[in-house]
């Protein structure tokens, strides 16, 4: 077969390259000098960036402030003073409880004094009967404070923040509603540091609201302003990112600056219009649509020539490499030219010639070394397991529990003799199940049952399937390294298997809630690419070994689970076995 290349010239290729660059580049470098001589201003871009930063600043200074009191009201609602006087507020002596009422009112002051954003702080305690606040002392309920909080906290789903009229609380409760925490944020001070970052762009406007709740706090309650902010806080936005872009609203353009205010769930908007922007700058447009009219022209015909000069050779060049791809070597690439698109496709044709000769050679140690490869991946399961469990029964024989110590001990030396035993590196699919559920049952020990697992029973089908040993287990082991680090009660992790058209599914699942989405994307992305490395241990080293066994179909996929954690898909091809 034989391919023919393109195109005949006198020049080389990158003095070809060169010229053409000149020709064309001194007529835009000249238009370019010309364009900027007329003064050409930029100062619109710096003036948008600078206000995008300065909002930016402001309102992460205001979340930022804002997660402040709402950490200070969590610290103030678990304080022990407080906790003490609703457990105990029926049965206190008068004495120990005006101390303690005393000492939360001075928690109160010391809250309230902490930021100039708080304009009052209270709680209500249900085993005394009263509200002690900042701005109305000790009270007995019935009244007013107690009566505008109960209808606030009435409603089904929790807010971020609890608006009133023109009024701002943040509410917690605690002690099944026994103990509630209310802190009126001060309109007077919002609306200043709204004001303040008016004074970033002359003519601007900002506001604080969202799509369901409108403009909560605005600069401006003009009746034309309220009618843009309307239309602004039902703009799409994403809460995790700060924005600025141009909205046309009411026919009328606007520079509008998004920043997400997490802590009231709110979208701090500043918004200008774009003619207060470009106004000094129209003059300049003509000149700068016809630049870019010129420039496109001069791409459009250096695209042309470079098509014809670079590409068409390349093409061949590159239809000769996918013919390589697909495994014929029996090619030749012709050339008529002596520029250096001749050496390459010379080059090429000695290329494909030695790789003919030399692929069965490189497919007996290719055989050779996924043998050696697939040792070594096996034999790196991490062995912290084993610390951590000794150090387990170390602690309970240390406390008197040699019940417990027993126990682990000899399912620990199950364990050990089920994965250290010499002998196949397959074992039946059943028996790798089994060892995976003992696992669990060691680990249900070490976390005193505060971690349980469910499983289904696998088919008969699946008694007489060989698997590599150890491909369950470590999926199994990253559940609970990872799923429930922060002390979850009632953990649970879910195992199951299948088999359906020669392709065997195991499962694994969890109830945890510290896996993110983030997380689980950068999983994915490691999963999917095949890397030469070998010192590995966990998923990554389980996928390798299915991957090099079953091919690329097989090995570990992951997704969010249904019960909220992460859900492991260990698949196994058993039709490809053998075929990499």
């Amino acid at each position: 077969m034989k391919l023919q290349a393109a195109g005949k010239a006198k020049w080389f290729v990158y003095q070809k390259i060169v010229i053409v660059f000149i020709v064309f580049l001194v007529p835009l470098i000249s238009m370019n000098i010309w364009v900027n001589y007329k003064g050409m201003s930029f100062s619109k871009n710096t003036m948008l960036d600078s206000a995008e930063a300065g909002a930016s600043f402001y309102a992460k200074q205001l979340d930022k402030e804002m997660y402040f009191i709402r950490n200070q009201q969590l610290g103030f609602i678990n304080g022990e003073d407080l906790q003490k006087l609703s457990f105990r507020g029926g049965s206190l002596g008068k004495y120990d409880e005006v101390r303690l009422i005393e000492q939360v009112k001075d928690r109160l002051s010391f809250l309230m004094n902490s930021s100039e954003y708080v304009l009052n702080a209270g709680v209500y305690i249900a085993s005394e009967g009263k509200t002690i606040s900042i701005s109305n002392g000790v009270t007995n309920t019935p009244n007013d404070e107690y009566e505008l909080i109960s209808k606030l906290i009435g409603v089904a789903i929790k807010p971020s923040f609890y608006l009133d009229g023109d009024r701002i609380f943040f509410i917690e409760t605690a002690n099944n509603d026994g103990i509630w925490s209310y802190i009126e944020i001060s309109k007077v001070k919002l609306l200043e540091e709204l004001h303040t970052i008016t004074t970033l762009y002359q003519e601007s406007e900002v506001l604080l609201g969202s799509e369901g709740l409108g403009s909560v706090f605005a600069t401006t309650q003009d009746a034309q302003a309220i009618i843009v902010q309307q239309q602004l806080v039902k703009l799409p936005n994403e809460q995790d990112d700060n924005m600025s872009k141009m909205e046309k609203v009411n026919g009328i353009r606007y520079f509008v600056i998004h920043n997400f205010v997490s802590s009231l769930n709110l979208s701090l908007i500043m918004y200008v219009n774009q003619n207060e922007i470009t106004r000094s700058l129209s003059q300049f447009y003509t000149l700068y649509y016809l630049l870019f009219s010129i420039t496109i022209i001069i791409l459009l015909l250096y695209s042309f020539s470079v098509n014809v000069m670079i590409h068409r050779p390349l093409s061949n060049l590159g239809k000769a490499f996918r013919m390589i791809e697909t495994d014929n070597l029996n090619l030749v690439i012709e050339s008529k030219t002596k520029d250096e698109f001749h050496y390459l496709f010379q080059s090429f044709n000695r290329m494909a010639h030695r790789l003919k000769v030399s692929i069965k050679e490189n497919y007996e140690q290719k055989i050779a070394l996924q043998h050696s490869e697939l040792k070594q991946l096996q034999s790196q399961i991490n062995p912290h397991f084993l610390y951590n469990s000794f150090f387990n029964i170390y602690m309970m024989c240390k406390v008197g529990d040699s019940d417990s110590a027993a126990e682990l001990s000899q399912k620990l030396g199950s364990y050990y003799q089920y994965i250290t035993r010499s002998g196949s590196d397959e074992v039946l699919l059943n028996k790798e199940f089994q060892h995976a559920l003992d696992y669990c049952e060691i680990q249900c020990i070490r976390f005193s049952n505060r971690i349980s697992y469910e499983y289904t029973e696998i088919s008969d089908q699946l008694h007489t399937v060989y698997v590599p040993r150890l491909i369950i287990q470590p999926i199994v082991e990253n559940v609970f390294d990872h799923a429930f680090e922060d002390g979850t009660m009632n953990g649970v992790v879910y195992i199951g298997a299948s088999y359906q058209d020669d392709i065997v599914r195991i499962t694994v699942e969890d109830n945890g809630s510290l896996l993110t989405d983030d997380k689980i994307e950068q999983l994915q992305e490691q999963l999917a690419v095949k890397t030469k490395q070998i010192e590995k241990t966990g998923l990554i080293n389980v996928s390798n070994r299915l991957k090099l066994i079953y091919g690329a179909d097989s090995g570990l996929f992951v997704s969010r689970s249904q019960y909220g954690g992460l859900k492991v898909e260990l698949i196994i091809h058993l039709e490809n076995k053998g075929a990499q």
